[in-house]
């Protein structure tokens, strides 16, 4: 169960839940990781709006929205996926993944992954750009001011919510305003996500867990007014995944009763689940509590096989835990609205299943939605974020 403290340290506009889960020893994060990345540290004041800003020196970062809309008129029913990751050159080498020589910091890499799911008519497209940094991509350093073809984001003249757009291959647009309901929160001990007992394996992590949505869909020049709920996530790291980690299950829920839960499962190398896996519950006051693997049940309960790449994915689950809010056991079952909703990674190598779910629970009743990530089902991941 986790021991929840709230701070007020260097914040603009915002209270700060932190969550520091007893159930696990702390785990002493090193000043740098081997290739000379700087590694986050507890305690890290988290300063807005300059935290949803860049933070280049280290090795990874991303920036995530994903939701789920209804047209204002029809009630036609969509899901979104919109991120950007930002990966530095190598400066143990002083070489870029360009192959270039660079000073450290320089010749950032950024990958934008894109995606639309239309429910009501069970279609599902993405879009994938890799670029240097530089006219097609940037991002500023002091706030939400982000460009990685073919997505933008940046926040608006009120200070307080932000303006995110993308466009797919067939001219589609997807243009939203995103305005918090509740102050970000961070996870994880004294502020540091572990992913793993490998003392570097460590992130940043900063999430909107609820923000209101308004904006539009234009789809051959036809205009669909929207509305609905989003989730925000802003992770750091130079050191992302164990030594003995293969991928993760993930999970973003908003329950109809105004309370959020994340839940992931680090998957090792012999299938079961890392100690780090956790479920975190985050009220109507933004007070984030949560448990860690030895205290909740991921299960698969049905599967899709892609037949783009042939891989496996458990896209139906269910997720078992005590609520430390209320010591009732809680159940949350995951189904899908669609089942292709693979973003097949043609640039990166690295396919993934990202969707939009109903949440259901124990008894069949719908209490929410969600949005479902599996990572590292092909191969490959853990390597590219070590």
């Amino acid at each position: 169960m986790c021991l929840i403290t709230i701070s007020k340290q260097c914040v603009i506009g915002a209270v700060i839940a932190l969550c520091s889960c007893s159930a696990n020893p702390w785990i002493e994060p090193p000043l740098q990781t081997s290739k000379g990345y700087p590694v986050p540290q507890p305690d890290t004041a988290i300063v807005l709006p300059a935290a949803h800003g860049a933070h280049p020196e280290y090795a990874i970062e991303w920036w995530y929205w994903v939701g789920h809309l209804e047209a204002v008129e029809s009630g036609e029913a969509f899901g979104f996926q919109s991120t950007v990751f930002r990966i530095a050159g190598d400066p143990s080498t002083n070489v870029s993944r360009f192959g270039s020589a660079v000073s450290f910091g320089e010749q950032q890499l950024f990958m934008s992954h894109a995606a639309l799911s239309e429910v009501s008519q069970q279609r599902y497209r993405s879009v994938e750009r890799v670029n240097r940094e530089g006219w097609q991509a940037r991002s500023a350093q002091g706030k939400l001011d982000l460009r990685a073809t073919p997505i933008r984001a940046h926040e608006r003249a009120d200070g307080v919510s932000f303006e995110m757009d993308f466009k797919l291959p067939d001219t589609t647009q997807v243009q939203l305003e995103l305005t918090p309901l509740k102050p970000i929160v961070s996870f994880g001990q004294r502020g540091l996500s572990r992913k793993g007992a490998d003392p570097a394996a460590v992130s940043l992590y900063w999430t909107y867990t609820r923000l209101q949505v308004a904006g539009r869909i234009i789809r051959q020049g036809v205009v669909t007014e929207v509305e609905g709920l989003a989730w925000q996530d802003h992770e750091i790291a130079s050191s992302q995944l164990g030594a003995d980690l293969v991928g993760w299950d993930w999970t973003a829920i908003q329950l109809d009763d105004g309370t959020e839960v994340k839940a992931y499962r680090l998957r090792t190398k012999d299938g079961g689940s890392d100690p780090w896996s956790a479920v975190y519950w985050i009220d109507e006051a933004a007070q984030v509590r949560g448990v860690y693997a030895d205290q909740f049940k991921w299960q698969e309960d049905d599967y899709w096989i892609s037949p783009q790449t042939g891989l496996r994915y458990p896209t139906s689950v269910s997720i078992e835990a005590t609520d430390p809010r209320d010591g009732q056991r809680k159940v949350y079952r995951l189904r899908p609205l669609l089942d292709a909703q693979e973003f097949t990674g043609n640039r990166s190598g690295n396919p993934y299943w990202e969707g939009a779910c109903q949440v259901l629970d124990g008894a069949g009743r719908k209490i929410g939605r969600a949005y479902l990530e599996l990572a590292g089902y092909g191969g490959g991941l853990a390597s590219e974020l070590r």
